[in-house]
């Protein structure tokens, strides 16, 4: 276990590598990056003096090395709109969209696991059938649209709910939503695959033979057994729930890491946009290592097989 959790690292460690470099190079390919940062109308002198204070005047290597160095300590520079660190805009949004993933992810769980089990146990049934229904239409609801008819349901037309931004604790819920409708239906779909593929296995044939009921083999044996897809899925999808917080927080003017990076696209302040996207790399890397890790816990024999 100690050697796997070791090489897992590495790979880890060389991935985020990889993705620094790719980000790196890719600012240099379309030519001078300084072009692409200073506002238009800019004159020379102004562009001479940026390129010097990004250090862009250097050697290629000198600029990687340093841009490296930069990351390695936390330092990825100063925004050149806001003018101040781009860690402390970052840090100042990240709370906004952790919250918003959590309260996602919360939705997607505790709807899509359910209505999973649901279709995959009683799949004979009406209800079961009407769940298959509420799955594929979360599915079907791109999250900008499921977003614009909560705010004109709940928040125009009723007047339940804030209808955008963060102004109280009942801010988060429409976003939520909205944003974890989508990951709801995969979840879903999954739990409904994993209890199919376990009733047909031996080992439930054998318990329903000896009379044990559907709840206890249930919450005993099939939640267990058949939680590794589920896990590999989560890990995705939870990467999945920050890439699309970007539309949901563009559409409720949620202040989080997804408006941030489209204000910066806009603003062409293309240090913060490299730190954002650092950042989700680290995180979907950090979250198929937990996966891993997760799945030895769950079935210990995954453990066996490592160690053979």
């Amino acid at each position: 276990m100690q050697a796997f959790l070791i090489k897992r690292l590495i790979q880890a460690v060389i991935a985020l590598l990889g993705v620094a470099t790719l980000i790196f190079f890719i600012q240099h390919l379309s030519g001078d990056p300084t072009l692409l940062l200073v506002p238009e109308g800019a004159t020379q002198e102004d562009i001479d003096a940026l390129r010097e204070a990004l250090g862009f005047n250097r050697p290629l290597i000198v600029q990687y090395l340093s841009y490296m160095g930069d990351l390695l300590t936390f330092d990825f520079g100063r925004s050149i709109v806001q003018n101040v660190p781009v860690m402390t805009i970052i840090s100042a949004r990240v709370p906004y969209t952790l919250a918003l993933a959590g309260g996602a992810l919360v939705v997607a769980l505790g709807i899509g696991l359910p209505l999973g089990a649901i279709m995959g146990l009683k799949r004979e049934r009406w209800y079961a059938r009407a769940a298959m229904g509420v799955a594929l239409a979360g599915q079907s609801l791109p999250t900008f649209w499921s977003g614009i008819l909560l705010i004109l349901v709940f928040g125009v037309t009723l007047g339940w709910l804030p209808p955008s931004g963060a102004r109280s604790a009942l801010s988060i819920i429409m976003p939520s939503i909205a944003l974890g409708l989508l990951t709801m239906a995969t979840f879903a779909r999954v739990a409904r695959t994993a209890v199919l593929d376990e009733i047909g296995k031996d080992y439930v044939r054998t318990a329903r033979a000896k009379g044990v009921n559907t709840r206890r083999l249930f919450f005993r044996h099939l939640i267990r057994n058949g939680s590794i897809p589920v896990i590999t899925v989560a890990a995705l999808e939870i990467s999945n729930l920050l890439a699309g917080a970007v539309i949901v927080e563009t559409v409720f003017a949620w202040p989080g890491l997804g408006q941030a990076a489209i204000q910066a696209i806009a603003a062409r302040d293309f240090l913060v946009v490299q730190a954002i996207v650092l950042l989700g790399a680290f995180v979907a890397i950090g979250l198929n290592l937990l996966a891993d890790l997760l799945y030895s816990v769950v079935d210990p024999r995954i453990r066996l097989e490592r160690a053979r």
